[in-house]
């Protein structure tokens, strides 16, 4: 059976991160691998994460290997749209995910065993860039009242909230590259709504940091993110959630990270406003 986290995560992250984070080739966040290119509460308690009803099974069969029968299908399976599924909106407080890409990977059950280190620059690791930006864009939607949850490479199972964003930032061979870049499920089964929260942070987050965007690269592996994968993974973002990833700049580049190790705090201003924005276009 898969390694158990809290379905209760923190809504304030640690201030401490593990410290075996490597450094790696810089890649888009992980995702199912794809060489070819996965009831609400009647009255929910909004004091904390909301995990659905619905219970994960005790194992996950393997990946089949690239190449091997079958293998193209099953991958290919998961782009079908999942089923249309009622907006979660409970009432209350809204409360927004904020998952930092490649954090606590030494905590990874085992259906997500193999995801990798992320990018790396500047004498940082990607998940404490991560990090950093993440815990100050709570801070920041704390302090406008709306709870805000800062969640490792797990989430929680069927994690629910009335947004979720995976936050990554990025990386390339060559150093020349630089944006940032929004991408939301592939499979979405809120796609109009998740099309607002793209736009909210399109719009928003490049007015605020004046950061270029860079949509050439936008990568299936960030539509078709793993946390994304209800059908997939326990670990994932449950339907009617609407849920995006953001690459905030490129980590290899010296002058987007300027913004990333030099000012954290404006690429987390961006974040909440952008969150912010989006809340405010639900019912």
């Amino acid at each position: 059976m898969p390694t158990a986290v809290p379905t209760e995560a923190p809504t304030v992250a640690p201030t401490t991160a593990p410290t075996d984070g490597t450094a790696a080739v810089a890649t888009d966040a992980p995702a199912v691998p794809d060489a070819q290119a996965g009831a609400v509460d009647a009255q929910p308690d909004d004091s904390q994460p909301q995990p659905t009803d619905a219970s994960c099974p005790t194992a996950v069969a393997p990946l089949p290997a690239p190449g091997s029968p079958g293998a193209q299908g099953f991958f290919r399976s998961f782009r079908t749209p999942l089923p249309p599924t009622p907006l979660y909106d409970p009432p209350g407080q809204k409360r927004v995910g904020l998952q930092v890409g490649h954090w606590q990977l030494d905590q990874l059950p085992t259906e997500l065993k193999g995801l990798g280190a992320g990018a790396s620059g500047g004498g940082k690791q990607e998940w404490q860039v991560n990090l950093d930006v993440a815990q100050r864009a709570a801070a920041l939607l704390q302090s406008d009242g709306i709870e805000a949850d800062v969640l490792p490479a797990t989430v929680p199972e069927h994690y629910r909230a009335n947004a979720f964003l995976a936050i990554h930032a990025d990386g390339d061979t060559t150093g020349q590259t630089r944006g940032f870049k929004v991408a939301r499920p592939g499979f979405s089964s809120v796609p109009d709504v998740d099309d607002e929260l793209v736009q909210s942070l399109e719009d928003t987050y490049g007015q605020v940091t004046n950061l270029p965007r860079d949509d050439e690269h936008i990568s299936l592996r960030m539509r078709y993110y793993y946390a994304f994968n209800s059908r997939r993974y326990c670990h994932a973002v449950a339907p009617g959630v609407p849920q995006a990833i953001i690459e905030m700049a490129y980590l290899t580049n010296a002058t987007d990270r300027q913004y990333l190790i030099g000012n954290p705090q404006l690429l987390a201003q961006g974040i909440a406003d952008s969150m912010e924005r989006f809340l405010s276009t639900l019912p």
